[in-house]
C-alpha cells in the first residue's frame, strides 16, 4: 500500500529530503564535471564549489536525519556491564550530556554563521549611548561569489534539529511527558517508510 504524500509528512521528513536531494545533486554534479573534464576536456569551474556546499548540508542533515531514526553509533560497553538502577541512571547522565553538547554546538555554531555574515562580527555599537549599527559586509564564495552563510548555516540547522529530537526524546522517554507517537516507532510500525 502506497503511502499519501501529504504536507505534514513532508514537513516530517524535511531533513531525510533535504538529506537525499543534496546527495543526489553532489553525485550528478561531480559525474558532469568528469564527463567534462575527461571527455570534452572542459571542466565546469564551479562545480567544486557548489558540491563542497551540497556536501556540507548532506552532512549536517544526515546526521540530524540519523539521530531522529536513532541509528548514529553508539560505545554502551559500561552500560552494558552495569545493571539494574545504575544503568538507568548511567543512560540518563549520558541523554543529558548529549543535549549539553548538541546546544553548544548549536549555539557555537550559530556564532560561526553569524561571523560569515558580519565579517567581523560587529552587528551594531554604542558609542557614547547611542546605538548604531556596525558594518555589514557579507563574505562571498570565491567562484560564483554566493554569500558563505548560505552553506554554513546548514551546520546550526543540523546540530539544532539533533538538540530537539534529543529533547524531544528525553522528554517522552524518560520523562513521560507525552506519548510515545515517535517518528522512529513511526516508521517502524509502517516498515521504514521513511
Amino acid at each position: 500500500m502506497k503511502k499519501k504524500i501529504t504536507p505534514k509528512l513532508i514537513l516530517h521528513n524535511l531533513d531525510a529530503i533535504i538529506c537525499g536531494t543534496t546527495l543526489t545533486l553532489c553525485v550528478i554534479l561531480v559525474n558532469v564535471n568528469v564527463i567534462f573534464r575527461y571527455f570534452l576536456n572542459n571542466p565546469i569551474k564551479w562545480t567544486d564549489e557548489v558540491v563542497t556546499s551540497l556536501f556540507v548540508w548532506t552532512v549536517f542533515m544526515g546526521s540530524a536525519y540519523a539521530h531522529r531514526r536513532k541509528a548514529h553509533l553508539g560505545v554502551d560497553i559500561v552500560v552494558n556491564l552495569v545493571h539494574g538502577p545504575a544503568k538507568t541512571v548511567i543512560e540518563v547522565i549520558v541523554e543529558l550530556l548529549e543535549i549539553l553538547v548538541l546546544a553548544l554546538l548549536t549555539y557555537i555554531s550559530a556564532q560561526y554563521v553569524l561571523n560569515l555574515i558580519f565579517k567581523r562580527g560587529i552587528i551594531f555599537t554604542i558609542k557614547d549611548g547611542v546605538f548604531a549599527w556596525g558594518k555589514v559586509k557579507l563574505t562571498y564564495t570565491d567562484t560564483l561569489r554566493i554569500p558563505k552563510w548560505y552553506t554554513g548555516v546548514a551546520v546550526p540547522l543540523g546540530f539544532g534539529t539533533s538538540f530537539v529530537y534529543s529533547v524531544v526524546g528525553f522528554l517522552r522517554d524518560r520523562l513521560h511527558l507525552f506519548k510515545s507517537g515517535t517518528p522512529v516507532e513511526a516508521d517502524k510500525a509502517e516498515g521504514g517508510a521513511c
